[in-house]
């Protein structure tokens, strides 16, 4: 039997990049995670209002846009709504990738749909 860590955090403004190419994501504080956690892509689950759902989270930096703080983002698959403020609940699944740099939109793009590819054929 594996135990799961869960963790709660209260959904907070990002930089809406993921938003604007498809990919809506609430950003959570990155501080709530233990800090020696591998940076990447996770499979996660999600628990919003008794409700829940898998994600694709990322932890790392922003590479596109060369910046080097990590920030703690979940695409929660299925889900569009705007829920800034709110808690939610979630945890961390299994490792998909390690962090990549790209050098437009369009390559990150075609990574997100990848990785949530995988995601979903791990489900």
């Amino acid at each position: 039997m594996t135990n799961v860590t869960w963790y709660k955090a209260k959904v907070v403004v990002g930089a809406q990049n993921g938003r604007q190419i498809g990919f809506p994501t609430v950003n959570l504080d990155p501080h709530i995670l233990p800090s020696l956690m591998r940076q990447g892509i996770y499979s996660s689950t999600v628990i919003y209002k008794d409700k829940t759902y898998q994600g694709a989270l990322y932890f790392g930096p922003r590479t596109l846009h060369k910046e080097t703080v990590p920030i703690l983002e979940i695409h929660i698959l299925d889900f569009n709504k705007n829920i800034y403020g709110e808690e939610v609940t979630f945890s961390i699944n299994s490792f998909i990738r390690e962090i990549k740099s790209f050098s437009s939109m369009d390559e990150l793009k075609k990574q997100i749909h990848k990785d949530i590819d995988d995601i979903k054929n791990k489900l």
